[in-house]
Order: C-alpha cells, then structure tokens, then sequence
C-alpha cells in the first residue's frame, strides 16, 4: 500500500473511534446531571469540569459567575466546538475527509455511512435537538459510527487495509478507555461530595457505561458493582472487546499482519520498532493485576499506558505511514556499545 493511503485509513479508523467515545461520555454524564436532581447549577460541575481535562483554557467553555464551566457549555465543546479537535462534530468531519482521499480502498458502504452521517450533523437544527435530549442524538451517532466498523467487517478482504482500519479502532479504543477512567477516576471514590446511599452505585455504572461495558460487566461477574474490579475489568479483562488489554491484543495482532516477516527481521530475528513498542506495552498490562495497579496507583498507571500508545503510534506513523527509515539491530548495538564505554568511564 501507499504511505498516503495507508495514513488516511489508519486516521478514519482512529477519528470514529474518537467519536463513539465521546458520544457515549456525554450522553452517560447526562443521565448523571439528571440523576442528581435538584442542585445548584455550580454542583454539576463535579460532572462536567473533569471531561474538559488539563489541557482546555478556560476561555474555551463559558463559565458561570462562580467560575464553573455550565454545563451545556460543556456539552456544545464536546459535541459540536470546531475548534476542538476532538469533539464529535470535528472526530466525523476529520474521518471523512481521510476516507475521501481514498475510497478506492474502502468499500462503497464504508463511505455512504461516514458521509451520511457528516452531512446529517452540519443540519443547523442538530445541535438545537442535542441540547434538548443528549442522549439520544448521542446515542444516533454512536450507533453509526459502529455501523462503520460493521461495514468494514463484512464488505472489505481482510487484507493491508482491513488491518489498517483495526490497528488505528483498537489503539484509539484503548487510549479511549485510559482517558474515560483518567477522567472519570473520581467516580469511583465512595462517598463523594453529593453522593448519599445508592449514589456511589451509580457513579460506578456509569463509569462502565462511558465504556459501553456495564451490560458486559454485570454478565461477567455476576456480582455487585465495586470500583476494584471496574478497574480490573476495563483494564485486564483479555476476552471483552471494549478492555484496554483486549485491545491492545488485537492491535497487536494487525500490526504483525502488517510488517510480515520480512527476510532482513528472519535473519536478524529483530521485529520492527512499533512491533517491539507494543510488545512492552501489551506485557505492561498482560502481566498486571488490578491490586498492582491500585498500589502504583491509578492515575499514574494510566499515564503511562496513554503515554506508551502514543509512542507505539508514534512508531507506526515513522514507519509504515510516512516512510522514514528506522534504526535497525546494528545502531542498536553500536549504541550500547557506546553507553557500555560510557559507564565504564564512570
């Protein structure tokens, strides 16, 4: 495959993704703005001021005269902002702008889906009925976007492409889900400010639910909610399709397909940098038990592992999407030879 048309399928891929992620958090956060009945409207924002995250200024999203960012300010950033690169709005357009550049490579059904689904949001009235009910213009587009990945499944060869199209969904799923507990992490803590009783049950659903997991959930251990194995599950769970592991396990086994087993690797037995970057990664959560993490702690696990998929796309994109040449086992070995000499003089 071409650099070029290999990028633009890796970048739909991840830019769907990227939109059923954000779909589902703000129609979950929704349900909970409802489900704590009257308060003030500075009380939402225990809700709503995490998703924002570190990064966004605060002129981004209109505040109330306490300082707090409203709640549908909130709303309209994630959902329609143009000038957030990752709202949902921006998530659609940006895929379909890569699928077009190259739908000689994806099937007919793929691009009908996407472009539908664009032309459906740049209607003025869907952001006037996303303000009325949430939930459910956000539940439309997730089930569209879904139906891409559908689409892609049954109408494309399982060949370069196809693969293409799963190592870009099943690293953007895991960043996903890293950065929904990263955000969300607060959640799961018992006895927040303005939980009473049964609260903390649904504040911990609705972690499960950000990830499209709490069906899943309830099914695989039959037992009550605890935020222990929330982690666990949407963690280190190696069978469910939505678990960082699980998908780390899948981008693995596109981006082998990908590289091949090209002679120079046979004979050096040296697999490529993003194939070596992954692997650590995909040990770093295979071999990992929930009390571990807990006890390295949640937020910091959870940025290593965000930072390791950004290293590992970081690979892919030097060395199968922009044709740069990589470093192979003789700089690797010229390179120790180097830091060996160097702490020998130590």
């Amino acid at each position: 495959m071409l650099c070029r048309v290999a990028e633009d399928i890796f970048w739909t891929s991840r830019y769907v993704e990227r939109a059923i992620a954000v779909g589902r958090l703000v129609a979950v956060t929704w349900h909970l703005e409802l489900d704590a009945g009257d308060v003030g409207e500075g009380d939402y924002s225990e809700f709503w001021t995490p998703l924002l995250g570190p990064e966004v200024a605060d002129e981004a999203v209109e505040r109330d005269a306490h300082g707090h960012p409203r709640p549908g300010a909130v709303r309209h950033y994630l959902t329609f902002d143009a000038n957030n690169p990752s709202s949902l709005v921006s998530c659609i357009r940006g895929a379909r702008n890569a699928a077009r550049g190259v739908r000689e490579s994806i099937s007919s059904e793929m691009w009908e889906q996407l472009n539908t689904l664009y032309l459906s949001l740049a209607e003025p009235r869907q952001a006037v009925e996303a303000a009325e009910d949430p939930h459910v213009f956000s539940a439309r587009v997730v089930q569209a976007t879904q139906l891409f990945f559908g689409l892609a499944d049954s109408t494309l060869a399982h060949n370069e492409p196809w693969h293409f199209v799963n190592l870009g969904k099943y690293l953007e799923r895991a960043e996903n889900v890293a950065r929904v507990l990263t955000l969300q992490g607060h959640l799961l803590l018992a006895g927040g400010e303005h939980t009473q009783g049964g609260d903390d049950l649904v504040r911990w659903l609705a972690v499960l639910r950000s990830c499209g997991s709490a069906e899943a959930y309830a099914r695989y251990y039959s037992l009550r909610v605890e935020p222990a194995r929330v982690v666990e599950f949407l963690l280190l769970n190696p069978v469910f399709p939505q678990s960082v592991r699980f998908s780390l396990n899948q981008a693995r086994r596109s981006l082998e397909a990908i590289t091949g087993p090209t002679p120079m690797h046979r004979h050096l037995d040296m697999p490529s940098p993003a194939v070596r970057a992954l692997g650590r990664l995909q040990g770093r959560v295979e071999h990992a038990a929930v009390d571990e993490v807990l006890e390295e702690g949640l937020q910091s696990y959870l940025t290593d592992i965000r930072n390791q998929i950004a290293e590992v796309a970081d690979h892919v994109t030097r060395g199968y999407l922009r044709y740069e040449p990589q470093p192979g086992r003789l700089v690797a070995v010229a390179r120790a030879a180097m830091l060996m000499a160097a702490q020998q003089q130590q």
